[in-house]
């Protein structure tokens, strides 16, 4: 089979290329791409071998950071990159992980669920005059942002413009250029900047006053690593719920029975959203260097080369799920590796995606009759331009009704 270039947002236009790599899953599990500008990669294909890269963080670092080159991701180009929690390797990884740990523990995810319904009836009210809608934008974009800015503390008056700062610095798409998207990155911090200045002399009981508050040690967060996780949760706090909630909706849509079972069945909508998370994977990748020689699969890795960790090939491969390109909202999906495969670096804030992303199915569920996709072919519909994540740029519904809000 020919080589794919991987590094090549361009690749990614009409989806993840599954043949590809269930081709490589059987053939070549763990193999080199070349890269005409940057060193090449080596890419991790199953589910067994991208859960020991993930875990053995002794061997495997996420210095300097774990993006691949070429990608549209983070742009201040002053080193702070390197402070971000997903650039951090334990101890220092393991002390901030500990810090920030405080401001996402069960408590205060349970505190945000009547926020998070209030949100989630609000966007569906919002369209409900309506027969039609735009649903990136009009509503899967818009929960986990306004959700995001509860936790943090960001006013109402700010939200949108915060939001606008978070689609430039990290937009999927071409229509920024990198010194926009350093601008809005500077601009974030800015502001993450004057928070933190108001709750230095009025304290306030959300994410930033805690973080300000935190201390492991004698150790607390300088402003800098305040700054960086303001940012980063901006997008790592939004992409892979809109994600889930737009692709998830759209294979439930073309997967109709699976969609009567869970209206049937409304109780099966939590197990459903793990397998929508196994089956989407909005996050497809993020990259590792080894310390030292080692050896993944049967393949021999030197020191300090890059190495991809593939989560839709993970989550397809037939060595850990029966019959994987099969959606089946009754599956036990619970090894799938979306929110990471376990490890220092999985998913922060994995319990509040899926506590958003079950609300949003359930009112989707539950409130709109006749529910369809806008277009007669999905393919048509525009991705993001990434090979990080992978997501619709919009998404075209129509129905027939509306129920009211329980």
């Amino acid at each position: 089979m020919e080589a794919v270039e991987l590094w090549n947002p361009a690749i990614f236009k009409n989806g993840f290329p599954h043949e590809y790599f269930r081709h490589k899953r059987d053939n070549d599990p763990v193999f080199w791409c070349e890269h005409p500008q940057w060193q090449g990669f080596w890419n991790v294909t199953r589910h067994a071998d991208v859960q020991r890269v993930s875990r053995d963080s002794d061997c495997f670092s996420n210095q300097p950071n774990p993006f691949l080159p070429g990608d549209r991701g983070p742009a201040v180009d002053d080193g702070s990159n390197q402070e971000m929690l997903i650039s951090l390797d334990p101890p220092d990884h393991t002390k901030m992980r500990k810090l920030v740990n405080r401001g996402f523990t069960p408590r205060r995810v349970r505190d945000l669920e009547e926020k998070i319904q209030a949100q989630v009836d609000r966007l569906i009210d919002q369209v409900s005059d309506k027969t039609s809608c735009e649903m990136v934008n009009e509503i899967a974009v818009e929960l986990p942002l306004q959700v995001i800015a509860d936790l943090v503390g960001v006013p109402e008056e700010d939200r949108h413009q915060i939001f606008h700062w978070t689609e430039i610095t990290f937009g999927f798409d071409e229509k920024y250029s990198m010194e926009e998207q350093i601008e809005a990155g500077v601009q974030m911090f800015a502001y993450a900047d004057q928070m933190c200045e108001i709750r230095k002399k009025e304290p306030h009981d959300d994410l930033i006053g805690v973080l300000l508050e935190a201390d492991i040690d004698g150790e607390s967060l300088n402003q800098v690593q305040i700054d960086v996780f303001f940012m980063l949760l901006q997008n790592a706090g939004s992409e892979t719920t809109r994600n889930l909630i737009t692709t998830g909706t759209l294979e439930l849509l073309r997967n109709p029975e699976q969609l009567q079972m869970l209206k049937d069945d409304p109780s099966l909508i939590p197990n459903a959203v793990e397998e929508l998370l196994r089956y989407t994977t909005p996050v497809m990748q993020f990259v590792r260097r080894p310390r030292y020689d080692t050896v993944v699969g049967e393949q021999e890795i030197k020191a300090g080369e890059p190495v991809v960790i593939w989560y839709p090939s993970a989550n397809r491969d037939e060595r850990a799920f029966d019959n994987p390109d099969t959606l089946d909202v009754t599956r036990d999906a619970s090894q799938h590796v979306a929110f990471g495969a376990g490890g220092p670096h999985f998913c922060l804030g994995a319990s509040l995606a899926r506590l958003e992303a079950k609300m949003m199915f359930e009112a989707i569920i539950g409130r709109f009759e006749g529910l369809e996709l806008g277009v007669d072919d999905p393919r048509t519909l525009p991705r993001l331009h990434s090979s990080l994540v992978d997501g619709y740029v919009e998404m075209p519904l129509r129905w027939k009704a509306v129920k009211p809000a329980a």
